[in-house]
C-alpha cells in the first residue's frame, strides 16, 4: 500500500471546498429568511399602544427601518438588514415573499449566475430601504417598513424581461404572461403610491415605493445591461481560496504522523534536560502532558 493509498495521503474537503457546490443562492436567502423569522417569534412579546396591544419583536425594532434611518447614518446597515425581517402577527408576509423569492429567483439566478444574482437582490434590498426611508420621511409617514418585498418585486419583474413570454397563474388561478404579470404588479403598486388604493384594508401597510424602487431598480438594471461585479461581494471568492488553501496546509500538518512523532521526541529531549537543569518542579502543566504522552508512545512501541 502506498502513501496515496492510505486515509491521510488521500485529497480531502474541507468546508471551504463544500461551499462551492452548496445550495442555490435563491434557497439560501429563504434559508436566512425563515431563520430570521424564527428569531423574531423568538424575541417577540405584547407591547401596549394607544389602540391596545401589538405583537412586536426584538429583532424587528433591531433590524427595521423607518423615516429617521436615512438622516443617521450609523443606522444605515439597517437598510440591508430590513429586508430580512418580516411581520411577526402571521406567517403571511413571510409565506408570500419566500414563495415569490423561490418561483422568480431559480431561473433568475441561473440566468445572472449565482454572485451577481446575490448582489442583484441586495442591490435591490438597499435600494428599496433608502427609498422607503427618504419617501416616509417626505410623506411624515410613522412606523417602521420591514420585507423582503421590495427585492423580491424585483427580480420578478426581471424575470419578466428575461422570460416575457412565460405563463404564470396569477393569484395561483388566472394564467397570464408574464411581461402582463410584471405590468400589473407595477400598476398596482403605482396606484398605491398615488394614494388611490387606501381604502383597501389587504393594502394598508404595503410599502408601495420600496417596491417601486424595486421594479425600476430591475428595468433599469435589465435596459441598461448593468453588471454588479464591481461590488465588494466579488472579493469573498479570494478570501474563500486563501482560506480553502490555509485549509489543505493543516490537513497536511495533522495528517504527517511521522513529523509529529520527530517533534515530540525533540520536545521530550528538550523537558529532560530542564528537568537536569532545574528539577522536576520546574516543569510547566504543558510540558508534563508532553512529557507523559511521549513516554506512553514509547511504552507502546516496546509492547508491540
Amino acid at each position: 500500500m502506498g502513501i496515496y493509498d492510505r486515509d491521510y495521503g488521500r485529497e480531502a474537503y474541507s468546508p471551504w471546498d463544500r461551499a462551492d457546490t452548496s445550495r442555490s443562492i435563491t434557497v439560501n436567502l429563504i434559508i436566512v429568511n425563515v431563520f430570521v423569522f424564527i428569531a423574531e417569534l423568538v424575541t417577540r412579546d405584547s407591547i401596549p399602544t394607544e389602540t391596545g396591544r401589538v405583537l412586536d419583536s426584538a429583532v424587528i425594532e433591531w433590524f427595521a427601518i423607518d423615516q429617521e434611518t436615512i438622516m443617521n447614518p450609523w443606522l444605515w446597515w439597517k437598510f440591508l438588514t430590513y429586508g430580512f425581517t418580516h411581520d411577526v402577527t402571521g406567517i403571511n408576509h413571510l409565506l408570500f415573499n419566500m414563495i415569490g423569492l423561490f418561483v422568480f429567483g431559480r431561473d433568475v439566478e441561473n440566468r445572472l449566475g449565482r454572485k451577481e444574482f446575490l448582489r442583484f437582490y441586495l442591490s435591490a434590498v438597499v435600494i428599496g430601504g433608502i427609498v422607503g426611508s427618504v419617501t416616509h420621511r417626505m410623506g411624515g409617514v410613522s412606523g417602521g417598513t420591514i420585507g423582503a418585498s421590495g427585492a423580491v418585486i424585483a427580480t420578478a419583474i426581471l424575470y419578466a424581461c428575461f422570460f416575457p413570454n412565460r405563463e404564470l397563474l396569477l393569484m395561483l388561478i388566472i394564467p397570464v404572461k408574464a411581461w402582463v404579470m410584471a405590468t400589473i404588479f407595477i400598476a398596482t403598486d403605482l396606484m398605491g403610491a398615488l394614494g388611490m388604493l387606501g381604502e383597501i384594508q389587504s393594502f394598508k401597510n404595503t410599502a408601495f415605493t420600496v417596491h417601486l424602487a424595486g421594479a425600476f431598480f430591475a428595468l433599469g438594471y435589465h435596459y441598461t445591461g448593468w453588471n454588479l461585479s464591481k461590488l465588494p461581494i466579488s472579493g469573498l471568492s479570494g478570501i474563500q481560496q486563501s482560506l480553502r488553501k490555509r485549509s489543505r496546509r493543516m490537513r497536511l500538518k495533522l495528517h504527517d504522523p511521522d513529523q509529529k512523532l520527530a517533534n515530540d521526541a525533540k520536545e521530550a529531549d528538550r523537558i529532560l534536560a530542564k528537568i537536569h537543569e532545574q528539577g522536576e518542579s520546574s516543569l510547566t502543566s504543558s510540558e508534563r502532558k508532553v512529557l507523559e504522552r511521549y513516554s506512553r508512545r514509547q511504552r507502546e512501541k516496546r509492547d508491540l
